[in-house]
């Protein structure tokens, strides 16, 4: 290392993209720094907040370890001993912290105040402490672009660039214990048949097609939504209210224990930028932490589940924020769905996710090339984005928001770090891929870019989507 620099690459944020990011750039021979705040789990929302039923690949539901097409992302999954989906929150901290140490990565716990910028380029990362991270290269894996903010880059937020008033909602994830899996299944199945539930269903939902009820080995999927509007019922009955409208819909729930469940789907809404960066940045305020006091009223009064109690993470899900819009070249959904390859570093293949936004429903998930320009500032040559408040546009969003994708995006702005002399953007696309073929982790089966056409034809029916195009 040369006096001029503590790293060649320094990244922001505990996020599980950031980790694997900073695993992949150590590997490839970056010296690596990863600044995370104290007393925090690394891995973010999958830790922190509690997002334990993990959106995965949606080509093969193959255990981790098994599956050829998740990346770092499997790796770590395999290494935290998920079965499928379920990842336990200290286990995947304590798998994070043991690979970046085998990798020989250095853990800064510190907060950081901003930035000391030159000639177009970060030259420092600040302290709260007042000392200095100098390096090659930054990368943002802060859950809302935090950093990239701090270098001056503009950003979009939810729809409101397309005259909607709309962010995806906001969900708080209870662990509830005292409760089995099968307690649930029977319970939910019981929830179907009532006639009341299923009309209020008709009423809120229409024709909406919802996947059926299904028990995996690690998870339950409730896609039906009359749990949710069980839940509605119940709080009509009870008069609840408060600042964030509760709308029901379905659940996946990740079996973390014999009689604990983590559960995803509880979905509420804002539509004021400041609350939902508060929210992301500080977890659960008063109003969700009593809301976490119901929700556990509701198992025991509403469902019969005397034993049950809720734990509370203390993260959030706040699946939307604001989006950075100066980037090399700003994502669309449009482009996914037609195949756009670009800069491609590898592939990601899910459904479009607009929770609680009514777009259409499309026929099979979307196999989305991987964009390095996706992830590189335009105006800051040494910077680069692993977040889900990255260079896509709100619709794009919608799929590219979650983990795997940005993990992948992650690896390889990773490796460019480890490549690059100055521009973070220089090093060929060739070059990124056959490091992370190199290393294992090259995520890229093309497969699925011919069932795009199904998804492209769905989504060109769709009114909304023509505010992508204007």
């Amino acid at each position: 290392m040369t006096a001029r620099w503590d790293a060649d690459l320094v990244v922001v944020g505990s996020e599980t993209e950031g980790c694997l990011s900073a695993i992949a750039a150590q590997r490839a021979g970056a010296r690596t720094l990863l600044v995370a705040d104290p007393d925090v789990l690394l891995g973010g929302l999958l830790t922190e907040g509690g997002l334990a039923f993990v959106d995965r690949d949606s080509r093969h539901l193959l255990p981790p370890e098994r599956s050829p097409d998740d990346g770092a992302f499997g790796r770590f999954l395999a290494e935290a001993g998920v079965p499928l989906v379920a990842l336990e929150a200290r286990a995947g901290d304590r798998t994070l912290a043991r690979l970046l140490a085998e990798a020989g990565g250095t853990v800064v716990r510190a907060r950081w105040t901003g930035v000391r910028m030159e000639s177009g380029a970060i030259a420092a990362l600040r302290l709260a402490d007042g000392l200095e991270l100098r390096a090659r290269h930054f990368l943002d894996a802060t859950p809302d672009a935090d950093l990239a903010e701090a270098c001056g880059l503009s950003f979009s937020d939810g729809f409101r660039e397309y005259g909607l008033d709309r962010y995806l909602g906001v969900s708080p994830l209870p662990i509830v214990h005292g409760v089995t899996p099968e307690v649930i299944v029977e319970t939910c199945r019981r929830l179907e048949r009532d006639p009341v539930l299923e009309g209020m269903r008709v009423e809120v939902f229409g024709q909406r097609r919802f996947l059926d009820l299904e028990r995996g080995g690690d998870y339950i999927l409730v896609g039906p939504p009359h749990l949710g509007l069980a839940y509605q019922r119940w709080r009509d009955r009870e008069g609840l209210s408060g600042p964030y409208p509760f709308e029901a819909d379905g659940f996946n729930v990740a079996i973390v224990g014999p009689a604990s469940t983590s559960w995803n789907g509880l979905l509420y809404f804002c539509q004021d930028l400041e609350t939902l960066l508060r929210l992301s940045r500080g977890g659960a305020d008063d109003f969700f932490q009593s809301e976490a006091r119901r929700f556990e009223r509701f198992l025991r009064e509403g469902l019969g589940w005397e034993d049950a109690w809720v734990e509370m993470p203390r993260g959030m899900y706040v699946r939307q924020t604001r989006h950075a819009r100066e980037v090399r070249h700003r994502l669309t959904l449009a482009e996914i769905a037609g195949g756009y390859d670009g800069t491609s570093v590898g592939t990601f293949c899910y459904y479009p996710d607009f929770r609680g936004f009514r777009a259409v429903a499309v026929p099979s998930p979307l196999t989305a090339h991987v964009i390095l320009e996706a992830g590189l500032a335009r105006h800051v040559r040494n910077l680069g984005l692993a977040t889900r408040a990255g260079g896509y546009t709100a619709f794009a969003h919608s799929l590219c928001r979650l983990v795997q994708y940005n993990a992948t995006l992650g690896t390889a702005l990773g490796v460019a770090a480890a490549l690059a002399d100055d521009d973070l953007g220089s090093v060929p696309v060739a070059a990124i891929r056959s490091e992370l073929t190199r290393q294992g982790i090259l995520a890229d089966d093309r497969a699925g870019l011919e069932r795009n056409e199904r998804a492209r034809v769905a989504l060109a029916g769709d009114p909304i989507m023509s505010l992508e195009h204007a």
